[in-house]
């Protein structure tokens, strides 16, 4: 007997019809699902839902992968640097989930095929139990006058109420069943027909980028090539600078005096401008490697409670470990001085104050261990190295004693520098920002009250006193444009020209240097003669350097380079004013 074979009911007792209807869902079941040994109607119920629960879960983890491949892609389209491997990988992953969909859509076609039978069922059963409310075979079966039983009055009553009520109850719970599956397969299909179609915008996503991607990176060769071109100009020029320019700009940038020394310099306030409106370049730090740690740095943080450890591995991005048990036990060559212990050198650096605190001691003692570990040769006594002085090492301040002999044998490990400086403004190579908060007012140099951290230089030296006759940092307004006219002459001037491009103040320079009138004549040749600004701007970059510097002018907004600015600016300005630094600021007084 086939289940769902067109029958005429009314010829069936009700009793048959309910038991016939239920015999055949395990029939159905045993013949075409995986749950065929499963007799237990609930059980069987359990098991649709977890075969549901299954294609659902790989439909999510589709979804998933589809999503992941779509970020892929955004990503890629925002790089330049995306290989032909980079875009092999995206293609291969959307063919693998392709072939998951597939694999989702025949389990899908199973079950459309299985539910096939249970969508007439459920619809037979429907139609039966709505005409529940009349006279059912079963009661014409009770009331028959053939029925040799005789049931009537309350037993019949009593047996026809249980009946009905556990034909309701069954009905119900399979109708539910077929209904939650049924759902569940239409909403996993349209889910699946739905990544389909978002596979497929993404796949047009990528071919459109492979498309792309060939004239952006022709694009970004272009703006390489040109960039390249500037540089070499750029180094071309200053290679074509006059011996007398090339001692100004290596005295102007200072190539000394890059650490604190044995001493706390003294606060450098900015003199008043004699006259206004003036205009002053300051820079944010002095000369320096930007490499490993900053001086006033460490002071800064451990200050603020930072133990010599967290303070080096901050700058330097490794650990502490013992290299050895004691510096008594091992000896290094000093240049002049021969073999002596680590301690005895040690105790002789002459590199940080003996009153700072305690942890910026012990940092600085375990970073020039590390430098003097790692020099492999005789060491010298300068700052070309490390600054050493014999007497204090016969005789070392009790607190920079201390700090030496609790870190003995201990160095950095492994660092990829062991450099450190006094002042870096802020910002380290490899490091990034150095800050408790925000650049430059949070900068823990500043913090830490280094007075070198945003200074206006004028004076030759870190302390002199020498300003060679030009006792402040401020440029007049005409000053101001003879820097940009001498820009000019800098960058389109004949060599010639070029050689006359100095300060005016000769009685420390010496030279041959254009005047102010001059320089304008010359500007005004090539085509591009200032004669006033009246504002001044940077441009600071987030890798911690200027990167231009804007002048509004008489001939309307000039950008410039920060490195071309800082070169012309050194070379011009009178007597030692200078830009130190590579990360510096302009400022106007009225």
């Amino acid at each position: 007997m086939t289940c769902f074979k067109p029958i005429n009911y009314t010829k069936i007792p009700a009793v048959l019809l309910v038991i016939g209807i239920f015999a055949c869902v395990p029939f159905i079941v045993r013949a075409q699902d995986k749950c065929k040994n499963i007799d237990d109607a609930d059980a069987q119920l359990e098991c649709y839902k977890k075969e549901e629960q299954n294609v659902s879960q790989k439909l999510t983890d589709v979804r998933s992968q589809k999503n992941s491949v779509s970020q892929q892609i955004q990503n890629l389209s925002s790089q330049l640097g995306v290989t032909q491997e980079d875009l092999n990988e995206v293609s291969n992953t959307i063919k693998k989930i392709e072939a998951q969909l597939d694999e989702i859509a025949k389990n899908l076609e199973d079950r459309r095929l299985k539910l096939s039978d249970k969508i007439t069922l459920r619809n037979h059963l429907i139609r039966n139990y709505s005409k529940r409310t009349q006279l059912n075979g079963v009661e014409l079966f009770l009331t028959s006058p053939e029925n040799k039983y005789g049931f009537n009055g309350f037993g019949f009553a009593y047996l026809s109420q249980a009946i009905n009520k556990a034909a309701s109850d069954e009905t119900i719970k399979l109708i539910q069943g077929l209904n939650a599956e049924i759902r569940g397969f239409e909403a996993d299909k349209a889910e699946t027909e739905k990544i389909h179609q978002e596979l497929d915008a993404e796949q047009t996503k990528l071919v459109a980028l492979k498309n792309d991607l060939g004239s952006k990176k022709n694009q970004a060769g272009t703006e390489l090539n040109t960039l390249n071109q500037k540089e070499k100009s750029y180094e071309q020029k200053l290679a074509e600078l006059d011996a007398k320019q090339q001692e100004i700009l290596k005295a102007k940038y200072g190539d000394e005096n890059g650490t604190v020394g044995d001493y706390t310099p003294p606060s450098a306030k900015t003199p008043d401008p004699p006259f206004k409106p003036a205009f002053a370049a300051f820079s944010y730090g002095a000369y320096t490697h930007y490499n490993g740690m900053s001086q006033y740095g460490a002071k800064g943080r451990a200050a603020s409670g930072k133990d010599y450890k967290e303070i080096l591995k901050f700058y330097y991005k490794v650990d502490v470990t013992e290299k050895w048990d004691s510096d008594e036990d091992e000896n290094i060559n000093v240049q002049g001085y021969g073999e002596m212990s680590y301690s005895e050198y040690l105790y002789g650096i002459a590199e940080m104050p003996s009153d700072w605190p305690e942890d910026a001691l012990k940092a600085q003692a375990i970073a020039a261990r590390t430098y003097a570990y790692r020099a492999g040769k005789p060491i010298c006594t300068t700052e070309s190295c490390q600054v050493f002085l014999k007497s204090k090492s016969d005789n070392p301040p009790s607190r920079w004693k201390k700090a030496v002999d609790d870190t003995s044998g201990k160095i950095l490990k492994d660092p990829k520098t062991s450099q450190y400086s006094s002042t870096t403004g802020g910002y380290i190579n490899n490091v990034g920002w150095d800050v408790a908060g925000s650049w430059p007012g949070d900068a823990y140099e500043k913090k830490a009250g280094s007075p070198w951290f945003y200074r206006a230089w004028y004076t030759k030296g870190y302390s002199g006193s020498d300003s060679c006759g030009h006792s402040h940092p401020w440029l007049s307004e005409e000053e101001m444009a003879d820097i940009l006219n001498s820009w000019v002459v800098w960058r389109k001037g004949s060599s010639s020209d070029k050689k006359h491009i100095s300060p005016r103040t000769t009685g420390c320079w010496g030279g041959d240097p254009y005047s102010l009138d001059e320089m304008a004549s010359k500007a005004d040749d090539l085509d591009e003669n200032y004669s006033s600004v009246s504002s001044v701007d940077v441009d600071i970059s987030n890798a911690g350097y200027t990167t231009q510097v804007k002048l509004s002018t008489n001939r309307g907004t000039v950008t410039i380079s920060g490195e071309e600015f800082k070169t012309v600016f050194n070379l011009r300005a009178p007597g030692y004013i200078s830009i130190k630094s590579r990360l510096f600021d302009l400022e106007k007084r009225n």
